[in-house]
């Protein structure tokens, strides 16, 4: 397993080694603007990123299943589910450095705002003037930006699941058809359609739950729970998913 993973890692240093460059000189050019340059790349960072974050994974899970590179890979002594499961791990990883990455981010930020006011520069005075920072110009705090990022990063590893089941569906039970592109999307739109009608039904017993909070300006307790149903469904279906598709190329994969 740990050598599937830095397999995966290794295919794409350079990658991340170029992301990681330019997103330093960017904010390193807003930083120099003030409060609103260092404001916008803290609002912007983690939505750009989450697109080129989700466009990735779903690349490299492509890749080995449509390109000789990949052909390789299942050749190993390895099964299905050590494969995709070292893949979501991967993603995991990546996407818990992205969230890192950002919040050195924010101290960078936080400290530069200190400095150049003149105030001497400590942790909690970071802390402060960034949560002042997002709380007066968007209404919310640090661990509100912390907590979305986390449902942000469980849904997107849920969507990728989802991602990966159509396209393993597609190279197992569906592969002797044409058309293998859109036939990928159409399963990627049913498996959603599914989904997100069991969602609803789901969701629908709990209006009682989140009518006992306040949503207009929730605490950061009432936030956690507001979205621990969202995240369990995000972890409950990326379990599901992970395991059809280990299934699937353990058993049916037709390379």
């Amino acid at each position: 397993m740990l050598k599937l993973i830095k397999y995966e890692f290794a295919k794409k240093y350079k990658l991340i080694s170029i992301t990681l460059i330019i997103s330093v000189l960017l904010n390193l050019f807003l930083i120099t603007r003030g409060e609103a340059g260092s404001g916008v790349f803290i609002v912007f960072f983690p939505m750009v990123m989450s697109i080129f974050y989700m466009v990735d994974i779903i690349k490299m899970y492509s890749d080995d299943l449509n390109k000789k590179s990949g052909y390789m890979l299942f050749m190993t002594p390895n099964s299905g589910y050590k494969i995709i499961v070292s893949k979501l791990i991967t993603a995991v990883i990546e996407g818990l450095a992205i969230m890192l990455l950002y919040f050195i981010f924010i101290l960078i930020n936080g400290s530069y705002i200190i400095f150049t006011s003149g105030n001497y520069v400590n942790f909690k005075d970071i802390i402060y003037t960034i949560n002042h920072l997002l709380s007066g110009s968007f209404g919310f705090n640090l661990f509100h930006v912390f907590m979305v990022l986390l449902t942000a990063l469980l849904f997107l590893i849920s969507f990728l699941t989802t991602a990966y089941t159509a396209m393993t569906i597609r190279k197992s039970i569906f592969s002797e058809i044409k058309f293998g592109g859109a036939l990928s999307f159409l399963i990627f739109l049913l498996l959603n359609w599914g989904i997100s009608y069991i969602s609803s039904r789901f969701f629908d017993l709990l209006t009682p739950y989140y009518g006992s909070f306040s949503m207009m300006r929730p605490t950061a307790a009432e936030f956690t729970r507001i979205l621990l149903p969202i995240n369990a469904m995000s972890i409950i279906q990326s379990v599901i998913l992970t395991l059809c598709s280990g299934y699937l190329l353990e058993n049916k994969i037709n390379l």
